[in-house]
Parts: structure tokens; sequence; C-alpha cells
């Protein structure tokens, strides 16, 4: 059907400049599904007949990199932009796979282990996740393909619904589950009666989900302006337990309901373009009351820096994400931004907080609690802004006449 969408002109030319060397190219996913929804797309997606191999010799090597083994595609490096190129799929032939670690591992039955069998844009639409992830969109003729039937009625009336039987597409990929929450949390949308008892009766499978697969998926959390709704879904359908089971632990503790204000007003200013969109910075935020409880004091009320202080941030940190792994210099950061916010509270300065490492981040995260808890109107401006700060370095020599 013929549809007009306000896509990034320079997602058109990719698209135009794969078509024009001879290959099916659409614009797909989730950017289609937000620009429906008359949002902004956080990325754009594409899928072509073209092989990742193919893609990079219309590109050249120098702007695609191809990165994957159990899913291939392809990278297009535009400026500072990383644009994926996938192939179109179809459904898998074999299953099975091996853990991460190289040992062979009881999986079930219908895990996919590798999905590296190409197909047609048909075929690619069969085996897509949810009908509002389905729908291939051409910007160059204008073009929207529906093949599923439902995903423009679903997108309309926020609903998730799984193609095809809900319980073969979690236990083929556990991370749809995932996903599916996500969608609910950030989207306000309803899943279907057969896909939400499909989740269910499926949540023990996320265990057989690749590891490395699910720390990316955390920090897709994080790094989001939606992260305290994704984690409420994530409570609501009982997944956090098997996800991050620290804070479904402490679900109804004040310290996680202090965590998810902090994180709440974090992620409402990174949304108005006011933060960047850190993922240390986001890691302090929820970790942050723990380590107050930790120590002895109540959300809110910081704590005395000492070595044992030092040691239970570190702990917090480590207990909050497993099993989850997360990238050691997140965690590096975090715990940097977490040991600078007692004595900024204070406003005790030596001369060694301001342009300290993660100061910035530090920073921030003393103004969010400032503005949900303290309300001190002398403590933003006790602490200049990075950019206010003077620079620290070697004097420039004078110039020889």
């Amino acid at each position: 059907m013929k549809y007009t969408l306000p896509v990034d002109p320079r997602m058109t030319e990719v698209v135009d400049e794969l078509q024009s060397a001879g290959f099916e190219t659409y614009i797909v996913g989730g950017a289609i599904r937000d620009l429906l929804m008359d949002r902004r797309p956080k990325d754009y997606d594409i899928s072509t007949a073209a092989t990742p191999e193919q893609v990079r010799n219309v590109f050249g090597r120098r702007s695609v990199r191809i990165i994957g083994r159990r899913f291939r595609l392809a990278h297009l490096h535009l400026g500072k932009e990383i644009i994926e190129i996938s192939t179109f799929r179809r459904a898998p032939e074999g299953h099975g796979r091996e853990t991460d670690e190289g040992e062979s591992e009881t999986l079930p039955e219908n895990i996919i282990l590798s999905d590296n069998d190409y197909g047609t844009v048909e075929e690619d639409a069969r085996r897509r996740d949810f009908t509002v992830n389905a729908l291939y969109f051409d910007p160059v003729q204008e073009e929207l393909l529906d093949f599923s039937g439902q995903s423009l009625d679903d997108i309309r009336h926020g609903v998730v619904r799984a193609i095809g039987d809900p319980r073969l597409r979690f236990e083929e990929d556990p991370v749809r589950m995932l996903r599916a929450l996500k969608l609910v949390g950030q989207y306000d949308f309803s899943m279907d009666a057969d896909t939400e008892n499909a989740l269910f009766s499926s949540l023990e499978l996320i265990r057989f989900a690749s590891p490395s697969r699910l720390s990316l998926e955390l920090e897709k959390v994080l790094s989001s302006a939606y992260g305290d709704k994704h984690l409420k879904a994530f409570h609501d359908y009982g997944f956090l337990e098997y996800f991050l089971p620290f804070l479904h632990e402490r679900w109804e503790s004040e310290a996680m309901r202090y965590a998810l204000e902090l994180l709440t007003e974090r992620n409402y200013r990174v949304d108005e373009g006011v933060y960047r969109n850190s993922i240390s910075l986001a890691t302090a935020i929820l970790a942050l009351p723990f380590v107050e409880e930790s120590c002895g004091s109540r959300p809110g009320d910081l704590w005395d820096p000492s070595r044992d202080s030092l040691a239970a941030i570190r702990d917090i940190l480590d207990a909050i994400f497993r099993p989850q792994g997360m990238i050691r210099s997140v965690m590096m950061s975090a715990e940097h931004i977490l040991r600078l916010q007692a004595p900024m509270a204070r406003m005790e300065d030596d001369g060694s907080i301001v342009g300290a490492y993660g100061y910035s981040h530090a920073r921030e995260v003393l103004s969010i609690q400032n503005f949900v808890r303290w309300q001190n109107p002398e403590l933003q401006d006790f602490w200049p802004a990075e950019h206010d700060r003077p620079r620290r370095g070697r004097k420039r020599p004078p110039r020889r006449r």
C-alpha cells in the first residue's frame, strides 16, 4: 500500500543505493512502528536481499563491518552513526547450539542456534517476533508492506502479538520474552491472551539465552529513557525474578521505591535532552539506595565514607546485576560516581572533587537526588558544571618573537 512516512533522508539514500545495486531493500521493525505512532525513532534497521558481503561490496570495506556468529549482519558506518543491515532470513532448519564457554548443554528442542539461513522478504516476515515489529517500508517507492495482515491494527490498538505459535517463538529465542515486555513497558501496550499465556509458561527458558545477549539487552534498558517502565513490566509479569533477582526480592522495599523515583527523574531528563543516556549514570542511580541501606542509612540519607562503604558499593553493584554481566568500565565508572555522593551532598570539597574522574556524572546524580529528596537550593550552585570549571593542565609556553 502507498504510505508516506517522515524517514531520515540518509536512510532513504541507503535503501536507494542497495536497490540500485539490484537488491530488494526495506526499512523494518521498530523505526516504522515509532514513525506510525508519531515518535522519533531511536535508530533505523534495514533489511535486504543482499548478503553481508554484498552489502560491504556496495558501500565499501571501510564503511561496513560484518559482525555476529549466531546472526550475521552488516554494520554500515555513517559518520558516528551505525546502521544495522540484515539479510532476509527464513526459519532455520537446524536447532541446538553450544554455550558461550563452548560446552554442550541440554537445551529446549526448538531453540534456534544459528539464524543464518537466507530467504525472501515474505519468509523474513514470517520469522519475525511480533506483528508490531513486522512492517516493511520502501521509502523510495513510499510503499508499506504488512505481510501479517495485523501489524497496522496492532500498532493502532497497542497489542503485542507473537507471529505464529507464541510458545514456539519463545522457545526458539527466549530473549523475545524480554522484548515483548519492553514493548509493554515503553509503549503501555498489552499482550494478546495467547502471547501472554505463552510468556507466563515460558519464563524459566530465559536461563537458556546467551549471557552476552542478555547483557546487551540490560545495557539497552539502562541507557534508554524508559528503564523504570521496563523494570516495572518485568516485575509485573514475573520476569524480573529470572533476570535481576536482587531487585525482584527487594521490589517492595523503601530502597527499591527510591531507586525507581531517581531512575524515573533521570529518564525524564534524558527524554528532554537535559542529560546524555549514560549507562554508568543509570547504574549508579539504581544502586545508590541499596548502598545507603547497606551502610546503615535510610534512602536519601547517604553515608559516612570509609573503607567499609567502598566495599559496600562494590558488593551492591555486583549483587544487583547478577547473573547478568556488566561491562567492567561501566561498573568502575558507577563506583566512582557513588563514592563522590556523600562528600558532594555535604558540600565538602578539599579541592579534589571538582574535576575528579566521574565528576560530571556524579553532579548529575546529585542534582537528581536534590530534586527528588532534599530540594536544597544552595547545593546545585556549590558544584560548577563541567563546562564552568577551570581547566587544569600545563600552561602554554610564551610564543617566540
